[in-house]
């Protein structure tokens, strides 16, 4: 089976993260990728480097549009929006005619509508009659957009036509697309494939990056791995610590790793000198160690999203590494993460969170326990199974 799969992506993430995963453990090696990407796109070179001796093919597409600066160049991006999507549909078909044939195409979005030159190659894909065509969700769908919804509603009953197979990577995911953007299941079913992790840890290394973080031997070390944006809930987490007891918030660390705005981190910093705790505030950066090494180096790995995860991989990837877990409840967490494995808290709530790091501070033996059952539970949720559903469903 030769197989398209096309990615516009902005910045580095989940995404990149689960198509890497998808692709090294795909079950059928004669299968072939090809794989079309935005040209500025940050995730290429982490799935080149991820997926060792699996040959993907690669094609660069131009940006989707150039949005311009300042508020009238983006509202001006804003209203040609429709055009610009117009205009995208003959280049799709050409770049697909131009690689193929294909048996299957895999449009693969983060947010819905998103990625629209995504939405652009499943149209094409139908109109060159590609037997297999994947609409893949992995964030949020959105509302209608202002002086938009009409083309939009248009749109999205054309994406139901277009697609052969509407795929979610959460309940949580399935849900908004029919409840934002009254996706009708019944002419198109939405099918769920959450998430696979790679259940393989890193080889144990000697070394240690704590101490490059500012984190002494008995610290508490919690970490947060991710786009640095408002919505990920640092601010909350820094609250959280400054509501601690004084002895356990002597020891607590806060280290953030990922990239994200200067404003935003600049922000955060601000806060945590307000706090008083700005020493226990460390930024990494993006950083190319392989996950579960990087994650085993805290003593708590904190998703605490203000709204809404499509999954969360990081969380997943603690799991497999033995590293406690404490995340809001929202989006698809609740999926993979229950009281007997994680530490879930309401989202927006710092009393929550600093309720929630004490009594995991405190109780270590319990601490510890719920990690090793983590571990188990989080082997439903292989990269392995993940790949097989989704080359079961694209070989019907």
């Amino acid at each position: 089976m030769k197989i398209a799969i096309w990615w516009q992506q902005e910045s580095w993430g989940g995404v990149d993260t689960h198509l890497a995963s998808m692709l090294d453990a795909w079950p059928d090696p004669a299968d072939e990728f090809t794989l079309f990407h935005n040209l500025d796109n940050p995730g290429v070179q982490r799935i080149e480097s991820a997926l060792g001796a699996r040959k993907v093919a690669t094609v660069a597409f131009p940006e989707w549009q150039a949005s311009g600066s300042g508020v009238l160049g983006r509202g001006f991006a804003y209203v040609l929006l429709p055009l610009n999507f117009l205009l995208w549909l003959p280049r799709a078909r050409r770049l697909l005619a131009a690689n193929g044939p294909f048996d299957a195409l895999i449009a693969n979005n983060g947010s819905y509508p998103g990625a629209w030159t995504c939405l652009a190659a499943l149209h094409a894909a139908e109109r060159q009659r590609i037997p297999r065509r994947m609409l893949l969700v992995h964030h949020a769908a959105g509302g209608y957009g202002v002086l938009r919804q009409t083309f939009e509603q248009l749109l999205d009953r054309g994406v139901t036509r277009w697609a052969t197979d509407l795929v979610a990577v959460s309940r949580a995911t399935r849900e908004s697309l029919i409840r934002l953007r009254f996706f009708n299941t019944e002419r198109n079913p939405i099918r769920v494939i959450h998430n696979g992790v790679r259940m393989a840890c890193a080889a144990e290394r000697n070394e240690s990056l704590r101490a490059g973080w500012g984190c002494g031997p008995s610290d508490f070390a919690i970490g947060m791995v991710g786009r640095v944006e408002r919505y990920k809930g640092h601010e909350d987490m820094l609250c959280a610590m400054a509501e601690l007891a004084a002895p356990l918030r002597q020891r607590v660390r806060l280290v953030v790793v990922g990239s994200g705005p200067e404003a935003e981190r600049a922000r955060l910093t601000g806060l945590a000198q307000k706090l008083g705790i700005a020493e226990k505030l460390h930024f990494t950066g993006y950083m190319k160690e392989e996950a579960t090494y990087l994650i085993r180096q805290f003593d708590l790995l904190a998703m605490v999203t203000k709204d809404f995860e499509g999954f969360g991989l990081s969380a997943a990837e603690a799991m497999v590494g033995g590293t406690p877990v404490l995340a809001t409840s929202v989006g698809g967490i609740p999926e993979f993460i229950n009281p007997e494995v994680g530490v879930l808290v309401p989202p927006e709530s710092p009393t929550d969170i600093a309720r929630a790091l004490e009594r995991i501070m405190i109780d270590e033996a319990g601490t510890i326990a719920r990690a090793a059952r983590a571990r188990e539970h989080i082997a439903g949720f292989s990269d392995v199974r993940m790949a097989q559903r989704f080359r079961s469903l694209l070989s019907q």
